[in-house]
């Protein structure tokens, strides 16, 4: 593309060696960015005052780049990270493919990102269980049953159909399968 650059940015939460490619047991996420030239800045004459008042020439529009992350295998952790890392996917409409498993705190990407922004390849997963204490390796009730209500309502639905969000496994797994997902709403990834 004239003008343009991709950049691969491996995001990896945990200490800054992860970064630069040691092994670890955190999630490394791939965020592929796609840089183009700004459109061309448009200078407009100053208007013209009108009573006493001036009001400012528009702004020339710059769009965002877009941005692709890739969950190849997401491996869950801690609900604060999560959330943060989510957040910003949102916030910035990253387009989030995930092709491959998507454990624990990784499902919270359902929450965050809409079926328009996601889409699920063949083989890939979610993965749902109980929230637990990470000092004790119990289950929190309250904390499971508000990251269930944070769930898009098919999500939510295919929950209820297995057992409710009372009855998650808290050392195992219930398995949302590609198909699953294809059937409430996420695309496959092309």
């Amino acid at each position: 593309m004239k003008g343009g650059i991709t950049l691969a940015i491996y995001i990896a939460i945990g200490f800054i060696p992860v970064a630069f490619g040691q092994s670890s047991t955190y999630v490394k996420t791939i965020t592929t960015v796609r840089v183009t030239d700004p459109p061309p800045l448009v200078i407009a004459p100053p208007p013209v005052p009108t009573v006493g008042v001036i009001k400012p020439a528009p702004l020339a529009e710059r769009s965002m780049p877009e941005t692709i992350v890739i969950i190849k295998h997401g491996r869950g952790g801690r609900i604060d990270a999560h959330t943060l890392r989510y957040a910003d996917f949102r916030l910035i409409k990253a387009r989030v493919e995930v092709r491959g498993p998507c454990y624990s705190a990784c499902t919270m990407v359902l929450s965050y990102v809409g079926p328009e922004l996601l889409c699920v390849a063949p083989g890939a997963f979610m993965a749902f269980h109980a929230v637990r204490s990470l000092e004790t390796h119990k289950i929190i009730k309250a904390e499971t049953e508000f990251l269930y209500t944070t769930y898009p309502l098919p999500i939510r639905q295919w929950i209820d159909r297995n057992g409710g969000w009372q009855n998650l496994p808290l050392d195992g797994f219930w398995t949302m399968q590609d198909r699953d997902l294809w059937a409430v709403g996420y695309p496959k990834c092309q």
